[in-house]
């Protein structure tokens, strides 16, 4: 296949422009990319439930579906783009009811809750989902839902999220509450990715003031 200069410029573009994008969102861990980002990124970790909560507010069952956050100051427009660290690998059916661990490698600097999606069903027929995007957790820049941050060279640990069904369905963020669950979590982590500094590690909680409560290790 033969391309003529302007059409190589016009590749060349749209390939800088896609690379632009992909370092813009965070990305799963390995070995490979820590190693090569690591001083100029950071890591997130976070664990999330993806079980459905029976008999929860009024509703047979509810099931977190989707989280997704925003770096700030957030470029996206409107709630059709997507969001810069997306999770959303939720089972359609079978489910354990256990916390799933996640470790992203992310551009430093401070990220909003900007998506929330959570399944409710009142029967197997009368099934609906719960929607809170960046109109309602994000306006005019400023986080509404919370945020969390992370700079150049840390691993930071924000939370263990899942449903809580006081009143209505909706998020909660939990926590680990002790140093040595702390180790044991980090522990972990490192076993799946050896090459990870945890002597890097920070507990730092994605705070908000709706969906968790303030909490420091001691």
């Amino acid at each position: 296949m033969h391309f003529s200069s302007r059409d190589r410029l016009a590749v060349g573009l749209l390939l800088a422009l896609a690379s632009l994008g992909a370092r813009a969102q965070g990305v799963p861990m390995t070995d490979e990319n820590y190693l090569q980002g690591s001083s100029t990124k950071g890591v997130v970790l976070l664990s999330i439930r993806w079980d459905r909560k029976w008999k929860c507010a009024g509703f047979e069952n509810a099931q977190l579906r989707a989280l997704g956050f925003d770096h700030l100051p957030s470029k996206h427009a409107n709630d059709s783009e997507a969001v810069d660290l997306l999770f959303d690998d939720a089972p359609l059916l079978m489910t354990k009811p256990q916390f799933d661990d996640y470790a992203y490698l992310v551009e430093p600097g401070e990220y909003a809750l900007s998506k929330m999606h959570i399944k409710v069903a009142r029967s197997t027929s009368d099934v609906g989902i719960f929607k809170s995007e960046r109109d309602r957790l994000l306006k005019d820049g400023v986080a509404q839902g919370g945020s969390f941050t992370v700079n150049a060279g840390e691993v930071v640990y924000i939370g263990h999220f899942h449903i809580d069904c006081h009143q209505q369905p909706n998020l909660w963020r939990y926590y680990l509450e002790d140093q040595p669950s702390f180790d044991a979590y980090l522990a972990k982590q490192k076993k799946k990715t050896p090459a990870l500094d945890t002597s890097q590690a920070r507990f730092r909680l994605f705070k908000s003031a709706y969906f968790g409560r303030n909490f420091e290790l001691k």
